[in-house]
């Protein structure tokens, strides 16, 4: 695979690779009708192939273009206030269910992780890292760094689930006959936020609106929740 010099340090490259790769991506889904997979993900890893088979290409080049489309997850994330206005009323009337719910999953997230790396023989440092995979990046780093881990993992570790999620939710929940718009953004928000959320956007707007708000509840009861709750589980399972 070549590219020229001149194209590899233009800005236009890291723009037109990830634009192309999206493209290429959603082209394949419709040609073989793969409607469960976001395109998301299959042009993250033709970019990140990208990257690693080409021996000139280096990350600070391909993020040189891809910033600007960087910038606009902003705006994006903004955006998802739009699906929560017009839904306003429901969200109010529904409020303690949601509240109620991302408490529980904020424990039941921390509690499995905790016992999953023991039983898998993780280090402190690994365990720790993976407490906030289901949060939102930025909070996600932060809690990382606060409780021992190491942010750069946590980050892996937060992408790999939001890009599991974005593909595997929907069937996951249908299998158990949950069909409810509330319980199925609820569960989405909580488990794999941005880009778990970002598989709403073409099922439903009650959807997308619930989901959007279980990001923001669920970063901030995980901020306060697994700090409290990991001395506890280390008492129950040294």
């Amino acid at each position: 695979m070549f590219f020229p010099d001149i194209l590899i340090n233009s800005p236009l490259f890291g723009i037109a690779l990830t634009i192309v790769a999206y493209s290429f991506s959603e082209f394949l889904i419709s040609r073989f009708e793969i409607n469960g997979l976001p395109p998301l993900i299959p042009s993250t890893l033709m970019c990140m192939a990208v990257l690693l088979l080409h021996p000139n290409i280096t990350y600070d080049q391909y993020f040189n273009g891809a910033v600007f489309i960087h910038f606009l997850l902003g705006p994006a994330t903004i955006a998802l206030a739009l699906p929560l206005i017009e839904n306003i009323k429901t969200l109010k009337e529904n409020l303690s269910i949601i509240v109620s719910g991302i408490i529980v999953a904020t424990l039941a997230g921390v509690t499995s992780i905790y016992v999953c790396s023991k039983i898998f023989g993780a280090s402190p440092d690994v365990l720790l890292s993976l407490i906030p995979k289901s949060v939102t990046t930025p909070i996600a780093m932060e809690i990382s760094a606060a409780i021992g881990g190491i942010p750069a993992l946590t980050v892996a570790c937060v992408i790999f689930t939001g890009m599991l999620g974005a593909s595997i939710n929907h069937k996951v929940l249908a299998l158990f006959g949950i069909k409810n718009d509330i319980a199925i953004g609820l569960a989405i928000g909580a488990s794999s936020h941005g880009l778990g959320t970002s598989a709403c956007a073409n099922k439903s707007p009650l959807q997308l609106a619930i989901a959007g708000v279980s990001i923001a509840l669920t970063g901030i009861s995980t901020s306060i929740i697994a700090p409290l709750l990991l001395p506890i589980l280390e008492k129950i399972m040294p």
